[in-house]
């Protein structure tokens, strides 16, 4: 059962550490339908995260053994303050994106992920709590790494690529080249495909660089389409659910019932007076430890 610990000692570390007054936990849904339907080999063939990539536990690799853990987290989790969003066919990305786009474009926000799809949303109320640099990351600091600034981190995936979810960029195009060779990219503007083309068709003498990326603007189209977070990929009544999810939910703690599952999955060295104390920041938490 590591996972389950490590993810509730990471979420119980970074509540302490940043005091939300909500917390929402993002399920992915089966893959987004949308995205295969644009690319059928989007995330074909992908591997399920492992629940021992971030927290350092040795945890049986056994699908079975994965599907216990998220059944068992799921269960510890309606006995937590925290919003849980589902919602069928679609991914975690674009309920995280939805929300940030949507109910809390206006709130100061912290993404909890090591996905670096997750920069294109940073911006003056959003921030990531990168889970493998362990440090909270601005859109400062994604300029400093990539110097391309977080509005056009997508085009610049766009162009590149994404080999881990198996989408294939314009050959010859990385992250350091686009850097250079498309400084426009590090501006604070939204860049949008045609400024990409035209700039590239009037420097398209210069380098076959440039050439590429205009004969291969049908590629960059369609991975634009794959990479973007913007909530276009979740349909209407999936976006309902999210919503609702997030109207409706009520923050509640149940000390004994959560008790009772850790026992029942042989836990029993999990702190839980602990680890709710560190929940009553959240707004509608009285008692902390109460049932």
């Amino acid at each position: 059962m590591g996972g389950c610990i490590g993810f509730l000692k990471t979420l119980r570390r970074i509540v302490s550490e940043v005091q939300p007054t909500h917390v929402c936990v993002a399920w992915e849904g089966g893959g987004s339908q949308r995205r295969r339907s644009i690319f059928p080999e989007y995330k074909l063939g992908r591997r399920p995260e492992k629940l021992n990539r971030f927290y350092g536990d040795d945890i049986p690799e056994s699908e079975e053994n994965r599907k216990h853990q998220l059944i068992a987290l799921l269960e510890m989790l309606k006995y937590i303050p925290v919003c849980q969003v589902y919602a069928s066919d679609c991914e975690g990305d674009d309920i995280v994106a939805f929300l940030c786009r949507g109910p809390f474009r206006n709130s100061n926000k912290i993404i909890v992920s090591s996905d670096k799809d997750m920069y294109q949303l940073l911006n003056e109320t959003t921030r990531i709590y990168s889970l493998h640099k362990k440090r909270v990351l601005t859109h400062h600091d994604v300029f400093e790494e990539y110097r391309i600034t977080p509005n056009n981190f997508a085009m610049t995936k766009a162009l590149c690529g994404d080999p881990g979810d198996n989408v294939p960029g314009i050959k010859g195009v990385g992250f350091k080249t686009v850097a250079k060779k498309l400084p426009f990219l590090g501006g604070d503007g939204d860049i949008l495909i045609d400024e990409v083309i035209s700039y590239c068709q009037s420097h398209s003498e210069e380098s076959t660089f440039y050439r590429r990326i205009v004969e291969n603007r049908d590629v960059l189209e369609r991975n634009w389409q794959l990479v973007y977070l913007d909530g276009s990929m979740l349909s209407a009544n999936q976006i309902s659910k999210i919503q609702h999810a997030v109207d409706t939910f009520v923050p509640r703690t149940n000390r004994i019932a959560l008790t009772k599952v850790l026992v029942k999955e042989g836990i029993g060295d999990f702190n839980v007076e602990e680890f709710f104390y560190s929940f009553i920041c959240i707004d509608g938490i009285g008692n902390p430890t109460g049932e």
